[in-house]
């Protein structure tokens, strides 16, 4: 009798150690993500590349490629993770390090395009999660799900200009306020990410400069490869 209560024992703990792990390994689960957006042939859009983490993110290395011939990248926006737009053609890459890590609700980055592509053409948006492992090194790309995304060109969807700020499909002055404003936290612009004009990467005074010198047909000092508003 004592060694079967030792067996049912041992059976117990074992198979709550079991459910132990398996709760910690659903927990462990990581999400990336790009969204599914419509736009207008020669229109902006704004992609977010987006999820979530339980376990805290030390490394990550995430390539985004694309149709470079139905979509061009002007800007790359993150709040984590080094941006480059101009790896190759039809390749974004993002990269990033953290000691201390990061987890929960996490947006990886905000791309913003500019649809060249015919309407009633569809471009993919490919996410490919290259390096992702917790703070210690302890690789995690096993617990990743990814997403893919798309840009749909659709003749029927509003023209969004670059630098449409105030999302209403014209480029005037009110979008140069709505960025100043925005940056001021006196309102939100509700297209604040398609301000990056001058393809910096950021939102900043400069953009909104860059916007009325456009408006007012003034010379724009844009680095090379930056068409977003010329």
């Amino acid at each position: 009798p004592a060694t079967q209560i030792l067996r049912v024992g041992v059976a117990l703990i074992s198979g709550a150690i079991i459910l132990l792990g398996a709760r910690q390994a659903l927990a462990a689960g990581i999400t990336v993500s790009a969204e599914d957006v419509t736009t207008a042939s020669g229109g902006a859009v704004e992609v977010t590349v987006s999820g979530h983490s339980e376990p805290l993110i030390g490394a990550l290395g995430i390539d985004v490629r694309f149709d470079q011939t139905l979509l061009t990248p002007h800007s790359c926006q993150s709040p984590i993770a080094i941006c480059n737009t101009s790896v190759e053609p039809g390749l974004l890459r993002l990269v990033s390090v953290s000691l201390k890590g990061f987890s929960g609700d996490i947006t990886f980055a905000t791309i913003i395009f500019e649809a060249i592509g015919p309407a009633g053409s569809t471009a993919l948006i490919d996410v490919d999660v290259t390096t992702l492992s917790d703070t210690i090194g302890v690789d995690l790309l096993d617990q990743v799900s990814v997403t893919d995304g798309s840009v749909t060109i659709d003749s029927q969807a509003p023209l969004t200009p670059p630098g449409d700020a105030n999302c209403d499909s014209t480029l005037t002055a009110a979008d140069s306020l709505a960025v100043i404003a925005d940056l001021g936290d006196v309102y939100e612009a509700g297209c604040f990410a398609l301000a990056d004009v001058n393809c910096d990467g950021k939102v900043n005074v400069a953009d909104a400069l860059t916007i009325l010198r456009a408006i007012g047909g003034l010379p724009l000092d844009l680095p090379p490869g930056c068409t977003a508003i010329a």
